[in-house]
């Protein structure tokens, strides 16, 4: 039986818990299943949900969202040319992005892989992928 949650609270006891990654923390109908092998839905109005969020389904089971690592690229740029190019593409996008100094960190996708292969055949930008905690600036991805 698939459960369905229909509030978020904080600071809950919980009954299970789930690894959720960025994108799936933005999506308006998450469906996905706990560490319990349960399956549940998401049936709350809300922005996006938050790590440490508790999920309270109508039978008052509770799961307790955690942050998976993302599959990301970490752009490092030696010209500001280059970078602010490269910035300028990817907010095109509509991409979320972290902006450091030189610094430019986004989520593996498909609309900015044409990006990432133009990065890496420029000797002024070292290319990276990682797994890690994606931290978007500001609110990143956000409905116009």
């Amino acid at each position: 039986m698939i459960k369905k949650a229909i509030k978020i609270k904080k600071d809950l006891e919980f009954d299970d818990s789930v690894e959720l990654d960025w994108f799936d923390m933005q999506k308006p109908n998450l469906s996905a299943i706990t560490k319990k092998g349960i399956e549940f839905i998401v049936k709350v109005k809300y922005t996006h949900l938050h790590e440490d969020d508790i999920l309270v389904c109508e039978d008052s089971y509770k799961i307790k969202i955690s942050k998976s690592e993302d599959r990301i690229y970490i752009l490092k740029f030696k010209d500001h040319i280059n970078f602010a190019k490269i910035a300028y593409e990817i907010g095109n996008r509509h991409q979320p992005i972290c902006i450091e100094d030189y610094k430019i960190t986004i989520l593996e996708d498909i609309s900015t892989a044409d990006i990432i292969r133009t990065c890496q055949q420029i000797d002024n930008i070292e290319v990276k992928k990682y797994k890690g905690i994606f931290k978007p600036n500001g609110n990143a991805h956000h409905k116009h």
